[in-house]
């Protein structure tokens, strides 16, 4: 099946391509310029030390070629993702399900997207409001869901990715980039959006925005983005020098309908600024 991700065509062919419900929403015609093949064969490269060590992945270089070694948080090793050229290859382990491979097909989309687009990962709920895309932020379990919930309940907006956003700098615009890679819930609409607001929320009784700094905003904003290779550190402080010049919010709120109403009438007011 070829999908196009952030402008870019891909060939994707799964195990688990037709559990994989939301993935046809994002069906061209269009000829593809990568692949991405996930199987269980057997990958039998021997490999030296790694050059990126992280608590989910060992990356090695072999030739031309990238490999990732994926593993549990206990260690175990349950597959191999290998990158060579426009090519990604997924090696499954005999017993991973589509929620391995879910997670391993979102390694290489990211991978292909934010390597040949000005594009970084972002841990956020979005959606459009009246032509505005608004990302929610936070740590995991604050209530990004909740809160994008209400705006569902109580306006008129599309939810557009309500877990891995990719966020792409084109022509000195930043867009929110649809994919079906989209959390536990599933939520997610092929709707490209501007991005103009971003919203980081914590849990409190009471609903109100707190002032802050373009530093405690960066600080906010790195806990919540997909660092990307050394390579790729000019492009992406030219994304997030972009990123921190949009109105960045601290809204402490609870889960009932003011916090809905308090913040749509803020956020209507900082874009009309």
């Amino acid at each position: 099946m070829v999908i196009a991700i952030a402008g870019i065509n891909i060939d994707v062919n799964l195990i688990y391509e037709n559990e994989f419900k939301t993935l046809k929403n994002y069906k061209v015609n269009g000829l593809p310029e990568f692949f991405i093949n996930s199987s269980f064969d057997e990958f039998n490269i021997v490999l030296n030390e790694p050059f990126m060590k992280t608590e989910f992945f060992d990356k090695y270089k072999i030739d031309n070629k990238i490999v990732q070694r994926q593993k549990t948080i206990d260690g175990k090793y349950y597959a191999y993702i290998v990158y060579d050229g426009n090519r990604v290859d997924i090696y499954n382990d005999e017993d991973n399900t589509f929620i391995e491979e879910y997670l391993l097909s979102q390694y290489a989309i990211f991978s292909i997207v934010c390597d040949n687009t000005d594009s970084l990962l972002f841990h956020s709920s979005t959606i459009k409001y009246n032509n505005i895309g608004i990302a929610f932020s936070a740590k995991s379990g604050t209530g990004k869901s909740t809160h994008r919930r209400l705006w569902q309940k109580y306006s008129d907006c599309i939810a557009i990715n309500d877990d891995k956003n990719i966020i792409t700098l084109k022509d000195d615009k930043l867009y929110i980039s649809p994919n079906p890679w989209c959390g536990k819930h599933f939520i997610e609409n092929n709707v490209k959006s501007t991005l103009d607001v971003i919203v980081f929320l914590y849990q409190a009784k009471e609903n109100g925005f707190m002032e802050i700094s373009k530093a405690k905003g960066f600080k906010l904003l790195l806990g919540q983005i997909v660092v990307p290779n050394d390579n790729n550190k000019e492009k992406w402080n030219r994304i997030v020098d972009k990123i921190l010049e949009l109105p960045i919010l601290y809204y402490g709120c609870n889960m009932e309908y003011d916090a809905f109403r308090i913040c749509k009438e803020r956020i209507e007011e900082v874009v009309k600024q």
